[in-house]
């Protein structure tokens, strides 16, 4: 009888360490410098500079073969409207800074390509967990480039991810004010507490050959349709 006793105070003192520490516990401040659409400080200044027939000769060197994930049309266009303009930054301001620096269709071609990226390396959550800045301009740039199912799916990871949201400068502005909500969620993903079940969706057909086409088709008509955006012709 007094063994029971006893097991049920340690239990309860146990119980009672495990609240008070839950409830005491000091969350690492999540990121909330969001990349946006608009940007005071934008500029044309980091556009690559490519002959004005780059996109042409770079759609004919490909017209004819068969479509390979690499390389590509849409891989050569990453490389000198991406890569190359990134390659200058190194880390002296935040990404967030760097890319504010870009032109809107720049910042919404950056972030798709780097969603895709991390995606393929380590799925859906380790673009989020490394990128969280590009979370929501990501979703933008989806719906740009006429990806609706990718949209639609990533729609749904941001809203298990973040909760739930009418607009994108609603979910901003609702970080802005220092939403502790936001910090604790953010350090129970950065800790591996919690899986977001919804990025699995967009696994199942993310890495399927039929739509990394699909998806590259998409990027290279974002390219052409937004091209005085990303770049400058000689």
């Amino acid at each position: 009888m007094k063994t029971g006793i006893i097991l049920i105070i340690i239990v309860l003192i146990l119980i009672g360490i495990f609240w008070f520490r839950n409830k005491s516990k000091v969350y690492e401040k999540a990121p909330n410098d969001f990349v946006m659409l608009e940007s005071e400080t934008e500029s044309t200044d980091y556009l690559p500079i490519v002959d004005e027939n780059w996109l042409k000769e770079t759609e004919l060197k490909y017209a004819g073969k068969e479509w390979e994930s690499y390389p590509n049309e849409c891989t050569d266009q990453g490389e000198k409207l991406c890569n190359d303009v990134y390659r200058p930054w190194k880390g002296e301001i935040t990404h967030t800074e760097f890319l504010n620096k870009l032109t809107k269709e720049q910042r919404m071609y950056f972030a798709l390509i780097n969603f895709e990226s991390q995606t393929n390396n380590g799925g859906v959550y380790q673009f989020l967990f490394n990128y969280p800045e590009l979370s929501l301009i990501t979703l933008q740039a989806m719906k740009v480039a006429k990806m609706e199912k990718l949209a639609s799916d990533y729609e749904n990871v941001l809203h298990e991810y973040f909760g739930k949201f009418e607009t994108i400068q609603e979910l901003n502005n609702k970080f802005q004010d220092d939403s502790k909500k936001w910090d604790k969620r953010w350090n129970s993903f950065a800790e591996g507490y919690k899986e977001l079940e919804s990025t699995f969706e967009i696994e199942n057909y993310f890495y399927d050959k039929d739509y990394v086409k699909e998806f590259h088709s998409k990027m290279v008509e974002f390219v052409k349709e937004h091209r005085n955006g990303l770049m400058k012709t000689e």
